[in-house]
């Protein structure tokens, strides 16, 4: 009887361990193909890298047909990237193309947590090309001090030692970038908001517009334009107890009214 139940634990325990091991080796697969993919779409982001620059460079020259062909440039390679829907979200929101502007900030803001994740790869990337470097150079500066223990000609040893100088500057230049904390996660600026705000205002959505311009002011309770919007909307409906609030919200936090608008508030208000 002992003998028919110890080889049933036997079996038992068999069976469970290759159970643990496929399941293991699922795992194993199912991680090497998030990283793999991971990497594919880091890949994509550093290649749109180039384009988002020139067409950002030319949005602010104001060249916009440039820029909007490199930022959808950009968004061929890597169509994930925030930043380029923000700029294009402008751009349209500009040429009074709203449907587009509206598309491209949702854009922005649904893939903005992703692009926090391709700039803490492209940071680890860049930590690992400064190890390569670092090795690179201790691998330099040993063969030439092996050179420097070995020349004799005064002429050779003072151009050794000066590139052994050069080498160990440039080592500890090195090791003081690689002691630089990973950044923090950034949070989404405020002006996504705002200028999703913009957009739905010139498409009539009011309370959307307000929602937006609400979220601003609460990541950037100095924001200005953001308050202005908000008290223009309740002038519009003539809440100007509740326009007169937010300018007066906006100059509490240092941020700058419209003057003139504040009067033409205070005078309706004068009236009522």
């Amino acid at each position: 009887m002992r003998r028919k139940g110890d080889l049933l634990k036997s079996q038992i325990f068999i069976f469970l361990s290759i159970c643990f091991f496929i399941l293991q080796t699922q795992l194993a697969y199912s991680q090497k193909g998030f990283f793999m993919n991971e990497k594919k779409m880091y890949e994509k982001y550093r290649l749109s890298v180039k384009n988002f620059e020139k067409g950002k460079e030319h949005f602010h020259k104001e060249d916009y047909s440039k820029a909007e062909k490199e930022l959808n440039k950009c968004l061929e390679i890597f169509p994930q990237h925030a930043q380029a829907h923000f700029y294009l979200a402008t751009l349209y929101h500009k040429k009074e193309n709203f449907e587009k502007a509206l598309n491209h900030i949702e854009e922005a803001k649904e893939n903005f947590s992703l692009m926090n994740q391709m700039y803490k790869l492209a940071y680890e990337d860049y930590i690992a090309q400064l190890r390569r470097q670092s090795d690179e150079q201790r691998n330099n500066l040993e063969q030439y001090k092996e050179q420097l223990s070995k020349t004799t000609d005064p002429e050779e040893k003072g151009k050794i030692t000066a590139a052994i100088l050069s080498l160990e500057n440039q080592i500890e230049t090195i090791n003081s970038r690689l002691t630089n904390p990973l950044p923090p996660e950034s949070q989404m600026p405020a002006e996504y908001c705002y200028q999703h705000g913009n957009i739905l205002f010139r498409m009539k959505q009011f309370q959307e517009a307000h929602d937006q311009w609400l979220k601003t002011i609460e990541a950037d309770p100095q924001h200005g334009k953001a308050y202005n919007n908000l008290a223009n909307l309740y002038y519009m409906s003539k809440h100007y107890e509740r326009a007169l609030k937010y300018l007066e919200q906006a100059e509490s936090h240092g941020a700058e009214v419209n003057s003139e608008f504040k009067k033409a508030i205070l005078k309706a208000l004068e009236k009522k």
